[in-house]
C-alpha cells in the first residue's frame, strides 16, 4: 500500500511541477522521491490535503529548495 501512496504523491508533484513557472516540466520520479526525502514530505501529507494547499506548499518548498534536475552530458 505504501508503494501506491508514494507513486500517487510523486505523480501529483510531477504534475504540479509541470505547471509551475519555476520548473515548467515533469521531473523524473526518482528526483522527486529524493526531494521529498530531503524536505521530510510524507505521501499522506499530500494525498489527504486540499489541492490548493498542496500547490501552495510545493511552491514555498521549491522557492527554498529546488529539486536537483539532472543534466545530460
Amino acid at each position: 500500500m505504501q508503494c501506491y501512496k508514494t507513486f500517487a504523491a510523486t505523480t501529483l508533484i510531477a504534475n504540479t511541477f509541470e505547471i509551475l513557472p519555476e520548473i515548467g516540466r515533469k521531473l523524473p520520479h526518482s528526483v522527486i522521491v529524493e526531494w521529498m526525502a530531503e524536505n521530510d514530505i510524507e505521501p499522506e501529507d499530500l494525498l489527504y490535503a486540499a489541492p490548493d494547499d498542496v500547490q501552495t506548499r510545493l511552491v514555498l518548498l521549491v522557492e527554498n529548495n529546488r529539486p536537483r534536475i539532472p543534466r545530460a552530458a
